[in-house]
């Protein structure tokens, strides 16, 4: 059984005190991560931070910086979309409490979750995103994945992604937990499958589900992997580990380090930073557990890269003896037969 390969990022600035730069967080990395997938027969899948395109949208007219920006965007995503790569619908509504003051985004991130807004703000939140992302590249948008892995209680949301025909989620990883208030997700009882219909848990197959759950691949990993990220960070700050992006992240809270720093963790399989020279073994470790399991599934952000792992990342695909590069294009046959024909009668 030939192996199935999705690689898909998160295309999006940092939420911290500093957004950093589209131009070193989004389109230089994006552009070397497609080169270098592109060479090994693989194809990206991007979730789009639309929210952030519609306030670049709505504050270009003011700011030549910002129509600068837009115009950079627009350009990356269709070229990349007429290559073949697939662009999908990633929200973080942070950005509609957000401002431009003329030198840089002061965000507010208070109301980071969709479940922070009420179902009719969510559902126009949704359509608009949507709406948006179909001008720019066609009418092939129906898969989401959560701003911060951030979905539950999954109930609460669906009915506006199920209003606009969003249909595919693909945010949970298998065993990936999450205590923190404001990021909170709870993923332990997922199932390790290449996909499966769920109605109101993703945690739970309902074949009679309105929704399909294309999950990331997970992999464990130990406190050693974060010594060594905060060993580099602190002395080691311009070598092959620096990443590509400007700016700076949401701080977590205490426990997120502590947990990471003493004991082992199940994390997305991940292109990202010192992760992605697990990659390999992540492949391995789920061909092992999981014989049946066809799809592997690795993650990333732009902004996140940096040369090693994309060295890692290229060694990786170089080491696959044989896999079929796949976006979410190729997932459209598992879309459920209601949500189907009511897409047919719009």
């Amino acid at each position: 059984m030939i192996p199935q390969l999705l690689l898909s990022l998160d295309y999006e600035l940092f939420f911290g005190p500093r957004t950093g730069t589209v131009e070193h967080c989004l389109i230089r990395p994006t552009q070397k991560v497609a080169e270098i997938a592109e060479r090994h027969g693989a194809r990206l899948s991007l979730f789009v931070d639309v929210l952030y395109l519609q306030r670049l949208t709505e504050e270009a007219h003011r700011f030549p910086r910002l129509q600068n920006d837009l115009d950079a965007i627009r350009k990356q995503l269709v070229s990349l979309k007429g290559t073949g790569h697939d662009i999908q619908l990633h929200l973080h509504p942070h950005w509609l409490d957000s401002s431009f003051d003329g030198e840089q985004w002061n965000q507010v991130t208070t109301r980071y979750k969709l479940h922070d807004f009420s179902a009719a703000a969510m559902a126009t939140m949704v359509g608009s995103a949507k709406e948006l992302l179909t001008r720019l590249i066609g009418n092939t948008v129906f898969a989401f994945r959560a701003g911060g892995w951030c979905m539950q209680p999954f109930a609460q949301i669906a009915p506006a992604l199920l209003a606009h025909s969003i249909w595919l989620d693909s945010t949970v990883f298998a065993g990936g937990i999450s205590d923190d208030k404001d990021r909170w997700f709870d993923f332990s009882s997922a199932p390790v499958k290449d996909s499966w219909r769920f109605s109101e848990d993703p945690n739970h197959e309902d074949p009679q589900g309105q929704f399909v759950e294309v999950p990331i691949s997970a992999m464990r990993v130990t406190p050693l992997l974060f010594w060594r990220m905060v060993v580099s960070r602190k002395l080691l700050p311009q070598t092959d580990h620096q990443p590509f992006g400007d700016g700076s992240p949401m701080v977590w809270g205490n426990s997120y380090f502590l947990k990471r720093l003493t004991s082992s963790t199940i994390s997305v399989a991940s292109m990202d930073g010192f992760k992605a020279g697990l990659l390999t073994k992540a492949f391995s470790d789920e061909q092992a557990t999981a014989p049946g399991k066809q799809l592997f599934h690795a993650m990333g952000h732009p902004k996140a890269l940096t040369p090693y792992s994309l060295m890692q990342l290229n060694k990786f695909l170089a080491g696959l003896k044989a896999f079929t590069g796949v976006t979410f294009q190729d997932f459209k046959h598992l879309q459920p037969k209601s949500e189907a024909h009511e897409v047919s009668h719009q």
